[in-house]
């Protein structure tokens, strides 16, 4: 059972910022929306390089059914050391977590150091093998108290926001390029880290043809009432 529930962030790019800021992103980056995967002259408007990309989407039946099948399919090791996953046990915190494996996962020289998201990694990191997934957990949730998610960022945006406990049908995952060039979809309600393959790309993860697949594939299985829930945000050179 989930050990906490907290008000839903709105995908809306200067709430991300802010929060990434206030965990320890550089502000050299900021969270951009995304108009299209697929139409060059709005890709146009994106900076680059693009280092992740945040996925909003509905909960659909059809979708639960196939993120259990997977699952029963795969295993619940892989190499930290490649990319970092954390568990989600915050209900309707799914925003933190999309949040956090895009940072845990930028390069270290784009975290400010001494701040809390350099703190998490460092705790982490020091537990080592011996550190275990509910243990991490257990580190991100007192992260959560420390920044008070609901206090501080739950009533922003440009919706009324829902109370902590409401099911909320919507949900943030991430997709970022783990250290050895694959791409990776990163899922706190997954067994762990979605390997994609090889990234089709070097430079610029929007073209990857591997994230344009699967976000193409969650939007084409999406019941008629969903087809148009979906947003995309993604990180990359502040634009001031």
């Amino acid at each position: 059972m989930d050990s906490k529930s907290v008000i839903p962030l709105e995908s809306n790019p200067a709430i991300f910022s802010e929060l990434a800021f206030k965990l320890g992103l550089c502000p050299v980056l900021e969270f951009h929306d995304v108009y299209s995967l697929t139409d060059p002259d709005l890709l146009a408007f994106l900076p680059n390089p693009i280092y992740g990309v945040i996925l909003l989407f509905p909960l659909t039946k059809g979708y639960e059914d196939y993120r259990v099948s997977e699952d029963s399919k795969s295993s619940a090791t892989y190499n930290k050391n490649i990319v970092h996953w954390f568990k989600q046990t915050i209900r309707n915190g799914c925003g933190l977590y999309a949040l956090l494996h895009i940072l845990s996962n930028l390069p270290s020289d784009l975290i400010i150091s001494n701040l809390t998201l350099s703190n998490l990694k460092s705790r982490i990191v020091e537990g080592g093998e011996s550190l275990s997934e509910n243990e991490v957990a257990k580190l991100v949730e007192e992260l959560e108290s420390q920044i008070k998610l609901d206090e501080n960022f739950g009533q922003k945006g440009q919706t009324e926001a829902p109370p902590p406990d409401v099911q909320i049908e919507l949900h943030f995952i991430t997709f970022v390029k783990g250290k050895d060039g694959h791409l990776y979809e990163l899922d706190g309600r997954r067994k762990g880290p979605v390997d994609l393959g090889k990234s089709t790309d070097d430079v610029h993860i929007l073209n990857d043809e591997n994230l344009t697949k699967k976000i193409q594939f969650y939007i084409d299985n999406a019941d008629d009432a969903n087809k148009h829930n979906f947003a995309i945000m993604a990180i990359g050179p502040s634009l001031e």
